[in-house]
């Protein structure tokens, strides 16, 4: 299935993702579409998912909603509905202070948005917004 869809919360955008931990295991987890999260690391995950972790990379320091040095993390990511299964680095952050919906596990960035040939929200005809991810190649 080239396109999946998943239905928005009330004023924000949310993708479904998997982790799959070192041993396996797997954890599913609903991320905050945030397109102007940019930067070297593709989502921002809530601390107690950093033992999906594969390893660490250099802390970078983040600005905005996060500020300062920043633990990061190698992690292995899954969509279901799509052929996506790749290894990206996420921050792994006490994200209490983000404010987030509940249920919301982290924030999914551009860098994570840019490796899908679309992405966006609809409204479908009875008013009611989703977000898609899209990994279809059109043919000119």
């Amino acid at each position: 299935m080239p396109i999946v869809r998943f239905q928005s919360l009330p004023g924000c955008d949310v993708i479904n993702m998997e982790l799959v931990a070192p041993d396996g295991s797997v954890s599913s987890n609903r991320l905050l579409v945030d397109s102007g999260f940019t930067g070297e690391s593709a989502l921002v995950l809530a601390a107690h998912l950093e033992p999906m972790a594969h390893g660490y990379v250099d802390q970078a320091n983040a600005a905005g909603a996060l500020s300062g040095a920043q633990t990061r993390v190698v992690v292995q990511c899954r969509v279901p509905g799509l052929a996506f299964d790749e290894v990206l680095i996420a921050i792994a952050a006490d994200i209490t202070e983000l404010a987030l919906p509940p249920d919301v596990d982290g924030m999914a960035g551009l860098t994570f948005l840019r490796r899908f040939t679309s992405w966006g929200a609809e409204r479908d005809l009875s008013g009611d917004w989703s977000f898609f991810l899209s990994d279809e190649v059109k043919e000119p």
